[in-house]
């Protein structure tokens, strides 16, 4: 399973903790995917100095998900692609009437059938209890970036209510910021963290405390007019950034995630451009938004990560 077309543009069998992984590399960058693991990015590290973006759980075994198990209590680190939902949700009628949606969705949870040609390493999957195929490309382009090319595919006869959300925590450090194409009185809506989260920061942690520093998560609830989410480290220059421009009337929104510690003692924040808010499919539906796949429909679109 070894693609090197150009020099430092490779795939190729790697190892993670004690996870089959695949490695990918850029001129720019190392990336790490556990393909029998959701398909997760479990490491992305800079060419540079080997400055790991994502963030780590500290355990040296890896805490697998079970397709029935608690996503809090498995590795919960790094990347994982949320689909189709990110809260739990039993559709109490229609066609998906009494079939329940998993936390964190489903694909985090199953194994996804590795290849790899000359287009890049694809990762593959079907849900098992809903009509719906996954399916990413993994194309090391010529710039340094990845290209990762999603495409959803809706085998049933009904139209299909879903979320995909990006799961990207990012390493937690005191110099990172948050960058959207968001003002800074753009409109929000929170999804946890008490009264306080709305006076805290947007676009940056407040401080490692571990089990008591305030963690939120909030939505901006106005499509994005950008097509891209960052996070920069000030200190050391180093920037990681999610780019669909090209894209972007297809993931029109944007989640933040802030965890300060009171999460599992983890200092993070997560990025993740959605094609909903609001955390579940019937949630957002509520409130006026929705991505839908069509009977019989397909939707594809593209990420674009890079890193200085």
């Amino acid at each position: 399973m070894d693609l090197s077309s150009r020099a430092g543009q490779t795939i190729c069998p790697a190892v993670y903790k004690d996870r089959p992984a695949i490695r990918v590399d850029t001129d720019a960058m190392t990336a790490l995917f556990l393909p029998e693991d959701g398909g997760k990015l479990v490491s992305l590290t800079s060419k540079r100095d080997g400055f790991d973006f994502l963030c780590q759980n500290p355990a040296p075994t890896y805490a697998r998900l079970a397709y029935d198990g608690s996503y809090i209590h498995s590795e919960c680190a790094s990347w994982d692609d949320m689909f189709p939902t990110i809260d739990p949700w039993t559709p109490a009628d229609g066609p998906f009437a009494g079939m329940t949606w998993l936390d964190h969705g489903e694909v985090c949870r199953l194994p996804l059938e590795a290849s790899v040609t000359n287009a890049g390493l694809r990762l593959h999957t079907a849900l098992r209890e809903l009509p719906v195929g996954f399916d990413k490309l993994i194309a090391p382009c010529a710039d340094g970036s990845l290209a990762v090319t999603y495409t959803l595919t809706n085998k049933g006869v009904d139209p299909f209510p879903y979320i995909w959300a990006a799961h990207c925590m990012l390493r937690g450090q005191d110099d990172l910021r948050v960058e959207t194409p968001y003002s800074a009185d753009a409109p929000t809506a929170y999804m946890f963290g008490g009264d306080e989260a709305p006076s805290l920061p947007r676009d940056r942690l407040v401080g490692y405390a571990p089990g008591t520093g305030p963690a939120y998560k909030f939505y901006y609830t106005q499509p994005t007019s950008g097509g891209f989410i960052a996070g920069r480290y000030t200190e050391s220059g180093h920037r990681f950034e999610m780019d669909y421009r090209a894209d972007a009337g297809t993931i029109p929104y944007i989640g933040v995630w802030i965890n300060n510690g009171s999460f599992k003692d983890l200092y993070n924040i997560a990025l993740e451009c959605c094609t909903a808010p609001y955390d579940a499919p019937n949630k957002a539906m509520e409130k006026g938004y929705c991505s839908m796949l069509a009977a019989h429909g397909q939707l594809t679109f593209t990420v674009h990560i890079r890193v200085d």
